[in-house]
């Protein structure tokens, strides 16, 4: 009878390590990828225009913004054609002609607009990192990210409008992780 409770002993505690290796819970999410952005201004300093694209493993964002005394406008498209190239040295970029709707903050109106842009590195890479960990309780959160930068000059057109040599502008690459788990 003694053998008896011992392996019903046992099988419980083995049934709780399963059923608690069970409940444990882990993600594991990774991003790595290319950017560049750029902004322009007016020589009069009254329209400021502002474009990024952004290239991972799901593909390319484009996001612009232009900014009047009297309008907001902005908007962003995905895609998943080849439009956006940058060298792994962060020396030169571009991004081949690509259309996206433009939403009119002040009147609500949409416009189709089609932008392009080249960039060339300037100065030296600079590298930065970031590690983060919060934990409690059950539960425990990692992150890290570390990017590649260098400063860049940039032109581009909005319809075919050339907005000239960029205010500033930057070539990125990045990878980031980061893990959740709990029980």
């Amino acid at each position: 009878m003694k053998k008896l409770y011992t392996i019903a002993l046992a099988l419980v505690v083995m049934l709780s390590m399963i059923m608690s290796a069970a409940a444990f819970e882990k993600i594991i999410t990774r991003e790595n990828g290319e950017a560049a952005v750029a902004s322009w201004s007016t020589p009069d300093g009254s329209t400021f225009t502002g474009l990024q694209a952004v290239k991972t493993k799901d593909g390319t964002d484009i996001f612009v913004f232009i900014s009047t005394p009297t309008t907001f406008k902005f908007g962003s498209t995905s895609t998943q054609e080849d439009v956006f190239s940058i060298n792994k040295k962060l020396t030169t970029a571009t991004l081949s002609p690509v259309e996206l709707d433009l939403f009119d903050y002040n009147t609500g109106e949409v416009e189709t607009i089609t932008v392009q842009a080249q960039w060339t590195g300037k100065g030296d890479l600079i590298r930065n990192s970031f590690r983060f960990m919060s934990k409690s309780g059950e539960f425990v959160a990692k992150f890290s990210a570390s990017s590649t930068m260098r400063e860049a000059t940039a032109t581009g057109s909005i319809n075919d409008d050339d907005l000239g040599t960029s205010n500033s502008a930057q070539l990125i690459a990045f990878k980031s992780a980061s893990m959740e788990m709990k029980k």
